[in-house]
Parts: C-alpha cells; structure tokens; sequence
C-alpha cells in the first residue's frame, strides 16, 4: 500500500475542527490499516501555511505548519484547504494566493472544507464549478467569486475539485476520500471508530427543517411549529394548521411563510422526512412503518418525497449509518 500525504492548508485564525476533523480521519484509516495486516500506513497528513512554524487556531491554542506552501518538493496526493470566520483574509493575500496557485498544481486531488472555499476559490481552482460551503458563507462565496457555481445546500460536492460544507462536513468529505482510495469497509470501520455516519449523501440538506424554523418570534408560528414537529403523524394540512392558529387559512399562508421562509406545505414535508431519517437512523422499523408514523399517506409517497428532499431513497440512506448492536436494559 503507496502512503498518500495529505497537506491541509491553514492560516492564522484557522477553525481548529476543519483541520483535526480531517485529520482524523486518516489517523483512524493509518489505524485500521494496520488490523488488516498492511505494515505502511495509507496515510501521511502534514500542515501547510505561509509560513512553516506556529499559526494560531480561532480558539487560541497554536498548531505547527510543517511546510510552506511555497517550497517547490511539496507535491500532495490530496490538498484540503481548511477555513474559519477570518478566511477572506489570507484569501485577499496576493502573493499566498499564488503561492496556492502553484500548490494545486501540484496536487493530485484538491478540495476545501467549510470556508475553506473562500480561499480555494480567490486561487480560481473552482471557476466554472459547482461548489459547496457552509450555508452561512454561501452568500460571501458567491458575492467573493462570481465565477463559481454556488450550491449552499449540500454536505459535500465533486465537479474536478471538492468542496464541503461547514465544518463536520469535512468529515464526511474525508471519509468519502478513503472509501475511493481503499473501498467500503476501510472507510465503514474509520466511521465506526469515530461514531460518526458512515457517509452522509452529497446532496443531503446541511441543516434540519426545525432548525431553519424554530427562531420564529412570532408565539402562534413558535407554537405551530413546535406542534408539528412534535407530532409528524397528524393532520397538518393548512385547514387544519390555520384552524390550530384561529386564522383564515389565507392570513395563516402569509403569516407562516414570512416566519420560516418556507410554505407551510413545503415545511410540513421536511419536518416529516426529518422525522423519518431519526427513525431510519436509530430504528429498524420497516419503510411502511417508518412511512405511517411520519404521516405519509402512502409508502410511495413517501418513497419519492425522501428521493426528492434527501438524495436518496428511505434504504440507500438507512444504509449510510453503521449499525451498532443495542445494549440490554440493566446491562
């Protein structure tokens, strides 16, 4: 087995997770590589700023940058620019930027993680690309580089160059790496090791319906949506969310969508499939089941909404989760 390194790109003020989040990953592959029997580690990860030496993280405590992303010997099999809330500064760096220009040129597989995408991006790599990053630097990616096709809700995407979204995403990103580097079970046994999703789908949503609901100021829509996450199997049509918040069905419409950002309708349904996915991830109830408890009237129409919302269907999801055996009660 040929050892892959694995240069993360970092900066002063770099988001400790984007890089150790990464870099643990690969750490766990080295480790399972060696209960297979392989004597190399798969596995190289070395850190790399303007500066070889001390860069200090977002929290305070400092890594070590192996090299500098200058000297001409670094050739990494996989690149990964890491981010953090003060990304657009080295991004904004004309000559680090070109000094990552000749960086990726010599890479064999590039990609970023988080805002990290601010960073690839000011270097052009991502021009002409579809391009992920966390949702709430979405809008500064665009505005930042025009040139680059934006999707702010995905986990992760590949169109010649990677991108994931916020931060634990680059889990998922890395995991994904080693499952194409040395296949399936590698990358199930890292992800049982670390307890994490053996891989959440490319285009699943980064966050949930409740989340994007529930900073609602409004008490009628903080209670409607409380109610109907709470209770996926009811009746939540709009006669009856209008009838719960004693309105006309049209003032309910107005009112709801202005709060969420969303239709009630198109709410109700990601409620739903959220509610489905806990259910797909920590039961082993049938899809018919899972179906009647989240309130789909059919298991076809359940079958095609989770497609539509997810990615993927109701068993190609529950299959992305590594299955555990349940503790006895009282054990």
């Amino acid at each position: 087995m040929r050892a892959r390194t694995v240069a993360i790109v970092v900066f002063e003020g770099v988001q400790g997770l984007d890089v150790f989040g990464p870099a643990d990953v690969f750490y766990f592959a080295n480790y399972v590589a060696s209960t297979m029997g392989e004597r190399r580690d798969p596995y190289v990860v070395e850190l790399v700023a303007p500066e070889a030496g001390p860069v200090r993280t977002a929290i305070g405590p400092r890594i070590f940058a192996d090299h500098a992303a200058r000297e001409p010997d670094l050739r990494p099999d996989v690149l990964l620019f890491a981010g953090g809330l003060c990304v657009e500064e080295p991004a904004a760096d004309p000559a680090f930027v070109a000094e990552l220009q000749g960086l990726i040129a010599r890479s064999k597989e590039v990609g970023s993680v988080c805002s990290g995408a601010i960073l690839l991006a000011a270097t052009g790599a991502l021009d002409g690309r579809r391009a992920t990053t966390h949702w709430a630097m979405a809008d500064a990616l665009a505005a930042a580089r025009p040139q680059v096709n934006v999707e702010a809700d995905q986990i992760f995407i590949h169109d010649g160059v990677w991108s994931s979204a916020g931060i634990t995403a680059g889990i998922d990103l890395a995991i994904q790496l080693v499952k194409n580097h040395h296949g399936s079970e590698m990358a199930l046994q890292v992800a049982r090791l670390m307890v994490v999703y053996m891989q959440r789908a490319g285009g699943q949503q980064q966050f949930s319906t409740h989340l994007a609901g529930q900073q609602s100021s409004n008490a009628t829509v903080a209670e409607l949506l409380a109610y109907i996450a709470d209770h996926p199997e009811a009746d939540l049509s709009i006669p009856a969310l209008a009838e719960r918040a004693h309105m006309s069905e049209r003032s309910f419409q107005r009112l709801f969508t202005t709060e969420t950002g969303v239709s009630p309708g198109r709410y109700v349904e990601r409620s739903r499939i959220d509610a489905a996915r806990a259910l797909l991830e920590q039961s082993d109830e049938g899809l018919a089941a899972v179906a009647r408890r989240c309130g789909f009237g059919t298991l076809e129409t359940f079958i095609r909404a989770f497609r539509r919302v997810v990615g993927v269907n109701p068993t190609e999801y529950r299959q992305r989760f590594p299955r555990y055996p349940r503790i006895a009660e009282g054990a």
